[in-house]
């Protein structure tokens, strides 16, 4: 967490749960009109003291900065910015990328504050959705294509704030303003005024990985309740699945509970939560080794023998990355089951992300070099269905998404050296955890 008291800013950020590091004490020490806050698992760097967020410069100005991102030509600038850059975080690079911009600037003002951004625009390849503190105010900008979420809200007292989520709104008492357009700029002055400048926009790529997977049920994106479309996945799902086939519908917990019990609703066939789920274990795909991610899952799920036993189970799940945390789920169902239909909300992943979801290689993605046929056979089911690639966009129903992890067609240039780069560096980072 950043915050500026009026004078300079005050950094601290440390590993682990947010209210063991901010307790009464260091919250007390962090005093401040504005500040920024981060939290978020890295894919990328092996030290996440190190890599923690937010960063901050006193050249030319006092600047702390936070994103939700990634970067593909992050090598390139870490090089540009060598001499200067201590972290394998990739919001560092773009912070000296403002930093250098404005530096040229006679006055640091609302103009030379909007050209920096401008600068990082023309430079940054990839996601970003960037919160900054900068000369007693606060700065917020979104990459050119909306990638990564952003949202405005406001208090009834003038109190403005930023999210990846709108939920974060509800807990301080916020309402949604709106969101921060793909290659928009808002700054919030001292006196509480907003100023915004169009930048860069172009045609938007939402992550649809957001309303499948990654975002709170009651947030709303982009426009876009997440539940809602959640319920329409159920809804596209049950135009693809038999229910004469199935006995019972089983959600994987918890982000797939939702699509499950509407698509029970279509199909006329009971929802039961056949899985009970350890709610001190965190979400399995974003632990950052394969090892964790198996341990977890033993730990996490527990079949629920009365529900499944000896019936016919649609097993419904957001999605298939590597295929090892379904197998593993799709085994602990068949142990008492008299047959597995796994049944997903997203289509097939083929093709690696390079935007910030920590699947930055073919080699890892199971459905890359695989039918569904195989998929299913690897996974151990004895019937899988994905979403269709048209039922997720009706579903989801924005203007414009990113769904690059499916058909290979990315929002930016992603040149196959970039591919290689990225896929390096992580691989190096993997080895280096362990």
């Amino acid at each position: 967490m950043a915050v500026f008291d009026g004078a300079r800013i005050e950094l601290k950020k440390s590993v682990g749960y947010v209210g063991d590091i901010f307790d009464s004490s260091a919250l007390a020490e962090l005093r401040g009109r504005m500040g920024i806050g981060h939290v978020r698992y890295a894919t990328i760097g092996t030290k996440p003291y190190r890599d923690a967020q937010p960063f901050s410069v006193s050249e030319p100005c006092g600047i702390a900065m936070a994103h939700n991102g990634n970067t593909v030509n992050y090598d390139e600038l870490r090089e540009r910015y060598a001499d200067r850059t201590r972290s394998n975080c990739d919001v560092e690079v773009i912070l000296h990328r403002f930093a250098d911009a404005l530096s040229r600037e006679k006055e640091i003002d609302l103009r030379a504050i909007f050209l920096a951004v401008e600068a990082v625009m023309n430079d940054v390849n990839g996601s970003y959705a960037v919160v900054a503190l900068i000369k007693r105010g606060m700065l917020a900008f979104r990459d050119p294509h909306g990638i990564k979420p952003l949202v405005m809200g406001e208090r009834e007292d003038g109190t403005k704030f930023f999210s990846s989520e709108s939920v974060a709104f509800d807990a301080v008492g916020a309402k949604i303003v709106r969101d921060v357009a793909p290659g928009e700029a808002v700054y919030i002055d001292s006196t509480g005024a907003t100023h915004t400048r169009m930048i860069k926009p172009e045609k938007p790529a939402h992550c649809m990985f957001e309303w499948v997977y990654f975002a709170r049920p009651d947030s709303t994106m982009d426009g876009r309740n997440v539940y809602d479309a959640r319920l329409r996945l159920g809804q596209e799902l049950a135009k693809l699945v038999e229910k004469d086939d199935l006995d019972v519908i089983v959600p994987v917990p918890d982000t797939a509970r939702t699509a499950a019990q509407s698509l029970a609703e279509e199909l006329k066939v009971p929802c039961r939560e056949g899985l009970m789920k350890n709610r001190y274990i965190g979400r399995t795909f974003i632990m950052p080794t394969q090892a964790q991610r198996d341990r977890a899952v033993r730990t996490k799920l527990n079949p629920l023998a009365f529900v499944v036993k000896d019936k016919n189970i649609g097993l419904v799940d957001d999605s298939i990355v590597r295929g090892t945390t379904s197998k593993k789920i799709v085994a602990l169902v068949k142990k008492e089951a008299k047959r597995v239909h796994l049944i997903i909300t997203c289509p097939a992943i083929r093709h690696p992300c390079f935007y910030g979801i920590d699947f930055p290689s073919s080699k890892e993605l199971i459905a890359s070099d695989r039918t569904e046929k195989q998929v299913c056979e690897h996974v151990g089911c004895d019937e899988l269905t994905y979403m269709t690639l048209d039922g997720l966009k009706r579903a989801i129903d924005v203007d414009g998404l990113c769904l690059a992890c499916l058909t290979g067609e990315y929002p930016t240039t992603v040149t196959e050296e970039d591919k290689r780069r990225v896929c390096e560096s992580r691989e190096k980072d993997r080895v280096e955890r362990g």
